[in-house]
């Protein structure tokens, strides 16, 4: 009877041994797993980040320009301050795609993108808001003045030359038009870009190459 008491015992603690083994083995997984789940939560913010802007132009995208634009509103809210959004889009896009190829169309992407980085301020806020149409944030910026920065890269562009991406073959010239509006207080997000982008069809109704304002 003791030797089956004894040989039991020794069964018991082989088993108990096995047990804990299994359970620091399983306890290292968990921690392994804890760590890759707050590894790949860092990748996901990253990414998060990433998207927040469009990799042809180097601009925000329509998203990255939605946030900015609850910062700024908020801001405008505080110190009573005027805010403006304009709306560019290019004109006769499709046609550019069709006639030159999808390298041509990226190329003069990249350049009406290049041109508002060089007629805007530092703190105005420049955004593909989606297909050939921008977005233009002016803070502390009047209806007179959005419209006179939007006139200002209308002329630039009209004026330019595009070449196509990767080559020194010229496409032609482009055009665009747009539309600009001052914020309202208390006034949401889309409603100010849909009167933008009222004016901004307002002005391809009437001939295109040309910045109407917001009513």
């Amino acid at each position: 009877l003791v030797d089956e008491l004894m040989s039991d015992t020794r069964g018991m603690q082989v088993d108990m041994m096995r047990s804990r083994d299994e359970l620091m083995s399983a306890r290292g997984q968990a921690e392994q797993a804890e760590q890759r789940v707050r590894q790949l939560e860092g990748e996901l913010e990253r990414v998060s980040e990433q998207v927040r802007e469009d990799h042809l132009t180097g601009t925000l995208n329509r998203r990255g320009m939605n946030d900015a634009m609850q910062r700024e509103i908020a801001r405008a809210g505080r110190t009573g301050k005027p805010m403006c959004v304009s709306m560019l889009d290019l004109d006769n896009f499709k046609k550019l795609n069709d006639t030159h190829g999808h390298a041509a169309g990226d190329a003069a992407l990249v350049h009406l993108a290049k041109v508002i980085r060089h007629t805007v301020r530092p703190t105005d806020v420049i955004a593909r808001y989606g297909g050939e149409e921008f977005a233009i944030l002016l803070p502390t910026t009047g209806l007179k003045g959005a419209w006179a920065v939007a006139e200002g890269v209308r002329r630039l562009v009209a004026a330019s030359r595009i070449r196509r991406m990767n080559n020194d073959e010229v496409v032609g010239n482009i055009t665009l038009s747009a539309g600009v509006a001052t914020h309202r207080d208390g006034e949401p997000i889309a409603s100010l870009i849909e009167r933008a982008d009222a004016a901004l069809y307002r002005a391809k109704g009437s001939g295109r190459n040309r910045v109407e304002s917001a009513e």
